[in-house]
């Protein structure tokens, strides 16, 4: 199956390049979707338009004053709609840009994929649903409505932290309300709404390690541990900072630039 993914910006950092260039390594079709030009594509990845699956003023839908203010959850919130849009558009199984691929990703084409990211929560950094998934009719549906928050949000979220915000003069964004309102959180609702979050993979499939413990793909103590279990995929690459920083020999993420290094030239 093919592997899309998207990026605003024109410039990638180098710890997504990686990522990029290991699914290309992995013998997937890349298309990577962006609105303005990216100069530092990895070699094999293949550049698309943004704008036919999601127009850029969609950006005013969840953020009037973008860019101007909170820039970055609203990048972020928008990628979650973004990721979905690509589903209704049929264009492949989505795979965040900081996702390393050891394996193929091919899920089954008539089936949703995702998969657990802890026991309450799926992860949506590998995702894929069929076009006729009733998820894709609930990000339509608000994306093309008026209402500010959607409709899957918990009471809190949707009611009380909205109704404390009015009373302090605030104005009600989905930025304010949460980051995950369209990712995890809004993803593993919809899921449990329409019937097929305990379908979901294995965590060790891309979230072999989260939180705190994502930080040990980058000591060597724990070397290539993940690639060791039946289930595992790929990674997503959470932890961002120690990407900047020269990778330690014998570390799992050494090893991964190693792999892909002749297609980062």
């Amino acid at each position: 199956m093919e592997i899309c993914s998207f990026w605003y910006g024109s410039s990638l950092r180098f710890v997504d390049r990686v990522c990029l260039a290991s699914m290309i390594l992995a013998g997937h079709r890349v298309k990577l979707f962006c609105y303005d030009p990216i100069g530092n594509v990895p070699s094999g990845v293949e550049v698309h338009d943004a704008e036919p699956v999601l127009p850029r003023h969609v950006f005013a839908r969840i953020n009037k004053d973008f860019p101007a203010k909170r820039p970055g959850v609203t990048v972020l919130q928008f990628s979650d709609l973004f990721r979905v849009m690509l589903m209704k558009h049929g264009e492949g199984a989505w795979l965040d840009t900081d996702v390393y691929l050891i394996k193929p990703f091919d899920p089954a084409p008539a089936k949703p994929y995702l998969a657990r990211e802890n026991f309450s929560r799926l992860g949506v950094s590998a995702l894929y649903l069929p076009p006729d998934n009733p998820i894709i009719g609930d990000f339509d549906a608000y994306i093309n409505g008026t209402e500010i928050l959607p409709d899957w949000l918990g009471f809190h979220r949707r009611f009380i932290k909205p109704a404390l915000a009015r009373l302090k003069g605030e104005e009600v964004t989905t930025g304010m309300i949460g980051h995950t309102v369209f990712g995890n959180d809004g993803i593993s609702r919809l899921a449990r709404r329409h019937g097929f979050f305990r379908d979901a993979a294995p965590k060790e499939s891309f979230y072999y390690w989260t939180g705190r413990d994502a930080l040990r793909i980058f000591d060597a103590k724990y070397g290539l541990e993940p690639i060791r279990h039946k289930d595992f995929i790929g990674f997503h690459i959470h932890k961002k900072q120690p990407t900047d920083l020269p990778a330690e020999p014998g570390s799992f993420y050494h090893w991964a630039i190693e792999r892909v290094q002749h297609l980062l030239a």
